[in-house]
This record gives C-alpha cells, structure tokens and sequence, in this order.
C-alpha cells in the first residue's frame, strides 16, 4: 500500500503528539512526587490525579482522531487526484478529438451519448465532480447559437495562483466550453499563466493539459511562472505584467495559425474574442452565453459572502444570530436577541473581524468587483441590490436583462480581441493625473478613448469565489440555476435581448458628458483611489472617491 507524503507526515506528526503527552503524564507523576513530599493530603492528590489522567487519556484520544480524519481526508482527495488524472490520460490515449468534442459538446446541452468515448469523457466529468466544489450546469444549453460566436477564434486566458480548490469545477467547465466551441467550428487556444503556487494548482493544471491534448486544442500552461512582485513594486503594475503574461502567446497566433491577426484594410478577417477568466466558480453556459453579445466587452456579475466591514448593524446581527444557531445549536429567538445586545455590539464586531472565516457561510452575498465596474453613466456599482445606480438601467437588471455599462470585469470578461493585437491596448498601471485604478477599470478608460466602447453586462451570469458563495447563489445546491442573487430576477437567454440590448444608446445620461475647448467629448466617471504602496481601497477614507473626467477621441 502506498501513502502519500502527506499522509506519513501526518503520521510523524500523530507520533510526536503521543511522545508529547507521555512526557506530559511523566512529568505529572514527578510533580505528584513532589507535592507527597511537601505532605499534601493523599487522598486529595489521587482524586486529582484520577480525573486528570482520564481528562489527559480523553485529550489524547481527541487529538488522535483528529489528525487520523484529516490523514484520510488528505488521503481521500490523493486518491480522487490521481483518477481524475488516469482518466485524462486515458481520454489522450484514444486519439479520437473529433469524437471527443463531439461528447463534451453533447454533454453541455446536457444529452446523454452512448458511444464508448462518451461513456469515457462522462467517466471523466464524473471524477471531476467527485474530486471537488463543481457548481450545476444549468438546462437551456439549446437556446444559445454556436458557429461563429467566437468572430474568428477564441482566446481562453487565465491567471492563478494558489487556486486547488476551484480546479475541479475551473477543469470541468473549461472542457465542457472548449469542446462544445471546437465542435461548433470556433478554434480556441487555451493560455494559463500559473505563478507559483504552494498547493495543487500545477498539478491539477496538468491534468488540464492531458484534456486539451486529447481534444487537439493548441494551448500554453506557464507552470511555475517567475514573474514576482518587485520591491516597492505598486500592486496594480505587477498585475498588469501578470495578466499580460497570459496574453503573450495571443500575438504569436497570427503567422503561427493565421487566426487573431489585426483586420486588414477590406476588413475581411476577424481579430476574435479574449475570453479572460480570474479563478472563479464558473459553468460553461455562463461563456457561451457571454459569447452570444457581439460586443466589445461582455461580462456577467461577481458576487462573494459580505466582508464585516461592509455589513450594515443589521446585517452584522443576522449574521452573528446564524451563526450563533449553528454553531453553539442556540433556539432561534434566543440568538436574535443575544445578538442584539447593545453592549456586546463592539465584542461581536471585533471578534467577527478576528475570525472572517467563521462567519463567512452565514453572511449576506454581496457584488464583488465594485472597485472596476460602473454603469452606462460611469457611477460606480454598489453592493447590495440592484447594483447600479442609474434608473433605467436599475429597471432593467432587477428584471435579468442585460444593460450598456461603462466598464465591468467582475471575474469572467468577454473582450474583443483586435485592440490587442493591434497593439493599442494592453493592461497596465495608471499615468500620472489618471485615477489610480484597477489595470482592469483603466483598460476599459482605453476601450472607450479608442472607440471599443459597446460594453454590455449580463446579469444572469453570475459567478463566485467559494462553496459559501455557491450555497447562498443555488440555494444550497438545491437548484441548477443561480436564483440566490438578493433583489435580482433570472431570465432565461433570449436572441431578441441581445438585439434589444444592443440598440441601447452609448450616451445615455447627457448630464455626465459635455464637450471641451479642443472639441473632444469628455464623461465623469467615479474614481476610487488605491493610495501609494496599498494593496486594498479603503472607500470609506474621505478624498478617496471622487469624480474624474474621461477624454474621448
């Protein structure tokens, strides 16, 4: 029987905890020794030492089992690995793309093949499940159209780092996507940029990478990457050298395959689409129903469980009187009220503060990305419920239907590829007089100079970041579709919204937009600082968000 390194240190370490309290019961005895000598009662001292061996043995067997159940735990998940990587290589080994594709593709629409590489591709999807967190792939697969929807060929980018635990769905949609795309007649290269993690994520990275050999999908995984964050190094210029570490073999693309080229004058080739994924929860129905927006920037919402600092007083109470319930089996009524207590108010904070964690599965979903994405007007997104702040757009997205935005990422973007590989845009750090922004919010600054400025948000896509944010969003798994988004409707996709969406106005609230003294349209957009040498945005510190002006070309 073989262990893993894992397991047998964690063997070592039960050892050690034995050596450790047989030296302690050891040492016990020597002061029980001592305290005869200074003429202690006996009987006191037998009592005392009955209960506190039996309170040591009752330690000892706690700690024991403890770290057996997580040798097996980890022991559990090595075996899981190492199935879904036979099986990987297996599907490799039958040298049957074509076929492939064709499986993956029908198990998106979620049809059941017969066939015996099917039968194998399932197997696979099933270990997938099996091994981790994989969130439900919705019905409706049917609805979406499927040639042509890359305009060209499609660019798969990903950035991680430390990220084992979203692998298994990460893998599971991004096969089910790829091959349901190849099939379709859409070319795709798939490009990771992997920057050295500490957990699983290279491996699991390379079980990817035995998939897309045997779907024949061209692709780079940049394992162990060496890009590190220098000293004094701003936070938002290192990850713009990250993200555009993910895009380096985009521009090679051209005289290698001929696809992603910058159109030529008669504009008869297509540069296609970047399909960029941060390490979320995502499904395959979410891509391919960005992919149906012939925009120039698509994305869907971001939303995560509402850090403490966030949370209003009574958010903070329900959270505290859930967890109160869960945790310490506290009745219902009593919880509310032991939250409630005024002068506990500051102890709960603190401590809740102290140990996020604990309370992550019992606190409001909240939108995410709110630092990058503003609406059609450029004010800044918010929260909580409905997210935008202009009225019409309001209307729209409470009701599920997608809506102009003047920027958005929010952890899964659709991006047309020509202003990359013209090489008029890029990722980068702020310009001296700009908003210190996200290289994300300053790329869409760019977009609009440039006149790529058709930026559409789905609202039913929505995506997160941990198994507290997919219980809250799919109400505890109990359904396939992410209906627990707070204040907002799901509409099924229809081909008439993505019309209707489109012949929306670009311009739309003229009060944030004027022209200057050299004829140049201008917009306010909001802006929230990231201070010099920081890492995060403290929104709340007067001066940090403000108004800043946009120039249009």
């Amino acid at each position: 029987m073989r262990f893993s390194k894992e397991v047998l240190g964690l063997f070592y370490t039960i050892f050690q905890k034995l050596s450790i309290y047989f030296h302690a019961c050891a040492w016990g005895k020597a002061y029980w020794r001592m305290l005869l000598r200074l003429r202690v009662r006996r009987s006191r001292l037998q009592r005392f030492g009955t209960v506190g061996s039996r309170l040591g043995v009752g330690l000892l067997f706690l700690v024991a089992i403890r770290h057996l159940y997580y040798g097996f735990k980890l022991s559990s998940a090595d075996a899981k690995f190492r199935a879904v990587k036979s099986s990987a290589q297996s599907l490799r080994a039958m040298q049957d793309s074509a076929g492939l594709s064709e499986c993956f593709a029908l198990l998106a629409d979620r049809k059941d093949p017969g066939s015996d590489l099917c039968i194998r591709a399932n197997n696979f999807l099933s270990l997938l499940h099996a091994a981790g967190l994989v969130i439900p792939l919705p019905p409706g697969g049917n609805l979406f159209k499927r040639h042509g929807i890359c305009a060209g060929a499609c660019f798969i980018a990903t950035n991680v780092r430390d990220a084992q635990q979203v692998m298994p769905n990460y893998i599971y949609h991004l096969v089910l996507t790829v091959g349901s795309l190849t099939h379709y007649a859409n070319p795709v290269f798939v490009s990771v940029y992997e920057s050295g993690s500490k957990d699983r994520t290279a491996d699991w990275l390379q079980v990817l990478g035995d998939v897309l050999d045997a779907l024949s999908v061209p692709h780079r995984l940049e394992l162990g990457g060496n890009i590190q964050r220098e000293k004094g190094e701003e936070r938002i210029k290192f990850l713009a050298r990250v993200r555009s570490a993910a895009l380096v073999p985009l521009f090679e693309q051209c005289n290698a395959t001929g696809q992603f080229c910058a159109p030529s004058s008669d504009k008869s080739n297509s540069s296609g689409r970047i399909i960029f994924l941060n390490d979320v929860l995502f499904s395959a129905a979410d891509i391919v129903r960005l992919l149906q927006y012939p925009a120039d920037l698509v994305c869907g919402l971001d939303l995560g469980m509402a850090a403490e600092p966030d949370m209003t007083e009574q958010e903070h109470q329900a959270t505290v009187a859930a967890y109160l319930r869960a945790k310490w089996l506290m009745p219902r009524y009593l919880a509310v009220q032991f939250s409630r207590l005024s002068f506990l108010s500051k102890r709960w904070r603190k401590y809740h503060h102290e140990h996020e964690p604990l309370f992550r599965d019992f606190g409001p979903l909240f939108f995410y990305d709110k630092w990058v994405a503003r609406d059609i007007s450029g004010r800044m997104f918010t929260n909580r419920s409905p997210y935008v702040v202009y009225q019409p757009s309001v209307d729209r997205v409470t009701g599920g239907r997608p809506v102009r935005v003047h920027c958005c990422w929010n952890g899964l973007a659709v991006i047309n590829a020509e202003p990359f590989v013209q090489k008029v845009l890029d990722f980068r750090e702020h310009r001296e007089g700009e908003c210190a922004a996200s290289e994300c919010s300053l790329l869409c600054d760019d977009m609009w100079r440039l006149g790529y400025d058709n930026i559409i948000m789905d609202p039913n896509v929505r995506v997160t970041y941990d198994l507290a944010g997919v219980k809250k969003l799919f109400h505890a798994l109990s359904t396939e579709l992410p209906l627990g988004a707070p204040g907002l409707a799901y509409s099924p996709f229809r081909q008439e919204e993505v019309r209707d969406v489109m012949s929306l106005p670009k311009h739309d609230d003229i009060s944030r937009e004027s022209s200057n003294s050299d004829g140049h349209r201008t917009r306010e957009v909001d802006c929230c600082d990231l201070k010099k040498g920081a890492d995060m945005v403290e929104f709340r510190d007067p001066g940090v968000c403000h108004t800043s002006v946009l120039t249009l070309n």
